[in-house]
């Protein structure tokens, strides 16, 4: 067995990370079968997926962190979460919501009923380890916030954007990989 992997969808949501091994996934449906092809190779501890959100609270702002306590009605291991709020305090905790596609203002906000945040890979992830009994945390950026469309504006206000929230991962990779290998 290795250590903690860490995966996300983007090469750019892992652009500050040290942490070895690290893997990018691409986005959607099509990141669970790769995740599963390295989980069967590299047989890690455990697993802590990273990338960005939108946000469906307007209480929370671009840059906020999200770790996730359950995606679509799948609860992430509740002793996990527990450690891992206590580790990154400043974190929301709370459900994650995923979609096929980027989701608007409008969608966000629909889903801001169930979920504090809405990405496109955390439900069939979870499904996947959970299937495999591997342990595992899901930590979100808020990349755009409740009203914002991330489809459309400046794109050099996205690009700003997605290097603060892949330095706020890099520390929360940091501070969460520790929480993960304990559970060996």
């Amino acid at each position: 067995m290795s250590g903690v992997l860490v995966v996300a969808a983007l090469r750019t949501e892992l652009l500050f990370v040290r942490h070895r091994p690290v893997a990018i996934l691409g986005m959607g449906d099509k990141a669970a079968p790769r995740l599963v092809g390295l989980v069967r190779r590299k047989r890690p501890l455990g697993v802590l997926a990273v990338g960005f959100c939108g946000a469906t609270w307007a209480t929370l702002p671009p840059g906020a962190l999200v770790l996730a306590s359950g995606v679509d009605g799948l609860e992430v291991p509740g002793e996990l979460v527990e450690r891992a709020r206590t580790m990154l305090p400043r974190a929301e905790v709370g459900p994650v919501a995923t979609v096929k596609a980027l989701a608007d203002p409008r969608e966000k906000a629909r889903l801001g009923l169930d979920a504090l945040a809405v990405d496109m890979e955390s439900a069939p992830l979870a499904r996947q380890l959970a299937s495999l009994g591997i342990p595992f945390l899901i930590l979100r950026c808020v990349l755009d916030a409740l009203w914002e469309d991330v489809s459309i504006g400046p794109r050099l206000r996205w690009t700003k954007r997605a290097l603060m929230c892949a330095r706020r991962l890099a520390e929360g990779v940091r501070t969460l990989v520790p929480v993960l290998e304990r559970t060996a």
